[in-house]
């Protein structure tokens, strides 16, 4: 489809059909400005890089505390930010396609993209994207640490605990923090909050 306008006289003994197909062209015509017009708004707006894709950064990210909706709006959101950053920056070197199955790499991977979102948001200092970029050089390696199950070439290896904590962990934690504070001196008494043991 051309787009040049569609442009020529009716004849002044035009049959009703051509008629009617130079209104349709122009109709057309009239769309396709439109249309041209609201997508150079949407690149003024959002700029080249987020035209035609809605932007949606979450403040802040903690799996443990999503309910189902709102994990399902940072998986798409997250999921996405991968698929661009593998791309754009060759990453399956580091980085499984099963990253999904692994939640170490999920939260990682999460807390990379939200630095990608801050580094170059209108507010971010000029230098935030340097330091975004360094930050990402360090993940490289981390990502291949904490895959620990070495899935590469598309197949996960589930990961097998090879030294699993007791079941009373928890609770010897708890003691050991009892203890820790028990050493430690009490809060002077200007009104500093004491934690209950």
């Amino acid at each position: 489809m051309s787009d040049q306008p569609f442009t020529f006289e009716l004849p002044a003994d035009a049959s009703p059909e051509m008629e009617a197909i130079a209104e349709l062209a122009g109709a057309v015509d009239a769309l396709r400005a439109g249309l041209a017009g609201l997508a150079d708004e949407v690149v003024r707006l959002h700029g080249p890089a987020q035209a035609g894709r809605p932007e949606w950064t979450p403040a802040r990210v903690r799996w443990r505390d999503l309910d189902r909706d709102d994990a399902r709006a940072v998986w798409l959101w997250l999921i996405d930010w991968v698929a661009w950053a593998v791309d754009r920056y060759q990453l399956t070197d580091a980085l499984g396609p099963c990253w999904p199955r692994h939640p170490p790499l999920v939260e990682d991977l999460t807390a990379v993209c939200l630095a990608w979102h801050g580094a170059y948001h209108p507010g971010a200092g000029l230098e935030a994207p340097l330091r975004w970029h360094e930050s990402l050089d360090r993940a490289r390696p981390r990502w291949r640490a904490l895959d620990t199950s070495k899935c590469r070439h598309g197949h996960h290896t589930r990961r097998r605990l090879d030294t699993p904590w007791p079941d009373d962990w928890q609770r010897r934690a708890l003691h050991a923090a009892a203890a820790d504070l028990a050493a430690r001196p009490a809060p002077e008494a200007s009104g500093g909050k004491e934690l209950a043991s």
